[in-house]
């Protein structure tokens, strides 16, 4: 199992979308191994939505979610009820993106 510390990528702050595209680079570079990735948020005191967005999210485009509750493991989280709700907004999103009629109004 290949583990990521955020902390080490980014420091104590996860705030923005260009900070979630470095970790979700590296969350992508070791799922394309075929193991399974542990990503450790010892040490960060402050997430925010925009980060978790970019990072794992972003995530749910080419991956599944059963592929990723086997593969991805988040821990250090001091709460993980917003990626929650995140995750399942955004298997919903993917989801409805292939029903015919369906406009992702982001995209127009």
């Amino acid at each position: 199992m290949e583990i990521i510390m955020v902390y080490n990528l980014i420091g104590s702050s996860a705030l923005s979308d260009d900070e979630g595209e470095i970790l979700h680079a590296e969350i992508k570079k070791a799922l394309s191994g075929g193991g399974c990735v542990m990503v450790g948020f010892n040490g960060v005191n402050i997430v925010l939505a925009q980060f978790l967005n970019a990072a794992i999210a972003a995530l749910y485009e080419k991956h599944n979610s059963e592929e990723l509750r086997k593969r991805l493991v988040i821990t250090g989280l001091k709460s993980t009820c917003y990626l929650h709700k995140l995750i399942s907004r955004t298997k919903t999103f993917y989801a409805n993106e292939n029903v015919p009629g369906y406009v992702n109004r982001d995209k127009l």
